[in-house]
């Protein structure tokens, strides 16, 4: 019988600081990228948004398979934070031009 421990917290509440920092940190990538390969590097934006999402979705999946391999577990409910931030992110940058 697979140990689940290590894949299904015994705590992972859906609103918690942990959450806050996923949607932040994903948001802030998207953003930042976008906007650095559009206003920077002269890179269009139907390009510029699509690689924001490739990297801030890179980032949160690199990050829960780092906490698996610490120790820890691998978060969907971080995931889904990470999605809901990378969400947000583009509708910002959809709607701001």
């Amino acid at each position: 019988m697979p140990d689940s421990s290590r894949t299904m917290p015994n705590h992972d509440p859906w609103f918690a600081y942990d959450k806050v920092l996923h949607f932040g940190v994903s948001f802030s990538l998207v953003l930042s990228t976008q906007y650095v390969l559009e206003n920077t590097l002269d890179i269009d934006r139907e390009t510029a948004i699509p690689v924001g999402v490739v990297v801030s979705a890179v980032n949160g999946v690199v990050k829960e398979y780092w906490d698996k391999k610490m120790g820890s577990f691998f978060s969907r409910r971080d995931l889904i934070a990470d999605v809901t931030g990378i969400l947000v992110g583009v509708l910002i940058i959809i709607v701001s031009k």
